[in-house]
């Protein structure tokens, strides 16, 4: 690859965050540290053994699984969030969410939660309406959901271990009878055990455990002006985020996105095992466990410390990769007998991420392909400078080149990883 470029530490504008202090950041990199794939697992080995009998809502092995979270919060020094022994809030038939609260350390900010929820229950046995089959046999559900919950656990012993005190508060949230119609979830938006306007942003993990080719998809981006921007914190070399469009009403995000608090999903994808006595542990992916969990962390990390979050976006209810595809359609290659252009880039505004343009062409043998520039990249600032839009781009772009300046800085955001990307060699006017 002849890319030019430097991975920048931060993911977001400076102005959407307090620099951590050394220490601070010290701490966070040893919580991330702390993450391990053998510890996903030996929780993953709990829950989604036959001993919890398929986790369903309301049996004696969903009970026992909720049993196992609770005494895990505990240990870690969570507060418990519940109404009922600190950590649960029943509702009806037997059914428990299990919630706990780390507090955050701002005077402002701290009545302010970002929830992070998984639910822990899966369909038990199975029935004609709940498994694909064969029906009788123990579901274990190690993927669904037993992988969000292990990751969700690994990013709490993380915060805890280390005393991680972002600004606003944290909840955690392990939902029961998602499964049944997303009951769990639904049960805590109408009795909410903090007042849901003092949500402003939701995190749901949903089975992130069969990750393949490193991709884990994060959806429901469209919800929040900006919430790309805050998603964009991905790390690890071995992960790259896909922000799709595609928007369904099939888990716990949805209950949110129905009352208008800006959600993100997490997913690895589906598989042929879903919702069959086959979904056990042995199919999972521990490795991409620990790296959801440790984007997990960064996400609620950083939104948890930034001065505002984004607003909620209900336009984004409506959209869909139909749409996605016409939208982020590239632009024909320029004609071979055209003029070299001196950069080489082609862009389009996205009302749903203000300060930023993506690029529907970039030349072939341009200054900016020789960059290792890509279709859809998303430029956030030239040289330094921010831009309110796609008319403030194209002015600072055709400033610089008025001045002939022979090299241009783009930061840019590819697939949830911020970069800087010089372009060179480009021609003076004339």
């Amino acid at each position: 690859m002849s890319l030019t470029k430097q991975t920048l530490q931060l993911a977001l504008m400076a102005s959407l965050l307090c620099a951590p202090a050394p220490a601070e950041e010290h701490a966070k990199m040893a919580a991330l540290a702390s993450i391990r794939a053998d510890e996903a697992l030996a929780h993953l080995e709990v829950l989604a053994s036959d001993a919890m009998e398929g986790r369903r809502a309301g049996a004696r092995g969903g009970r026992a699984a909720a049993s196992y979270l609770v005494k895990q919060l505990q240990e870690m020094g969570w507060q418990g969030g519940g109404t009922e022994d600190e950590f649960y809030q029943p509702f009806p038939g037997g059914r428990r969410n299990v919630l706990a609260i780390w507090p955050g350390s701002d005077e402002q900010l701290k009545n302010e939660h970002v929830l992070i929820g998984a639910h822990y229950d899966h369909v038990g046995y199975g029935d004609r309406r709940t498994s694909f089959g064969p029906i009788g046999y123990i579901h274990n559900g190690a993927d669904d959901n037993a992988s969000g919950v292990a990751a969700v656990l690994e990013f709490a012993q993380a915060v805890a271990l280390h005393d991680i005190r972002p600004r606003r508060s944290l909840i955690i949230a392990f939902w029961d009878a998602e499964e049944l119609g997303l009951l769990g979830s639904q049960h805590w938006c109408n009795r909410p055990t903090v007042p849901i306007e003092q949500v402003p942003l939701s995190i749901n993990i949903d089975m992130v455990g069969r990750m393949r080719e490193d991709r884990l998809e994060v959806s429901c981006t469209r919800t929040g002006v900006g919430l790309r921007r805050l998603a964009s914190v991905a790390a690890d070399q071995g992960l790259w985020l896909d922000f799709t469009w595609e928007l369904e009403d099939n888990s716990d995000h949805w209950n949110f996105l129905k009352r208008r608090v800006p959600t993100l999903m997490l997913h690895t994808g589906l598989h042929d095992d879903y919702h069959r006595p086959s979904d056990d542990v042995g199919e999972i992916n521990t490795e991409g466990v620990r790296l959801v969990s440790r984007y997990l962390f960064d996400l609620a990390t950083t939104a948890a410390d930034a001065d505002a979050l984004p607003a909620f976006r209900w336009q984004g209810m409506n959209e869909g990769k139909s749409l996605q595809a016409r939208r982020e359609r590239p632009l024909p290659p320029l004609p071979a007998d055209a003029p070299r252009p001196r950069v080489g880039i082609s862009w389009r505004a996205d009302d749903a991420e203000p300060g930023t343009v993506f690029l529907t062409r970039v030349a072939a043998d341009s200054p900016a392909a020789a960059a290792g520039l890509e279709l859809h990249d998303r430029v956030r600032m030239i040289d330094g400078e921010t831009f309110a839009d796609s008319r403030q781009f194209e002015t600072l772009l055709m400033q610089r080149l008025a001045e002939d300046a022979a090299e241009i800085a783009l930061q840019i955001e590819r697939q949830g990883r911020v970069e800087r990307v010089v372009i060179a060699g480009i021609q003076p006017a004339g």
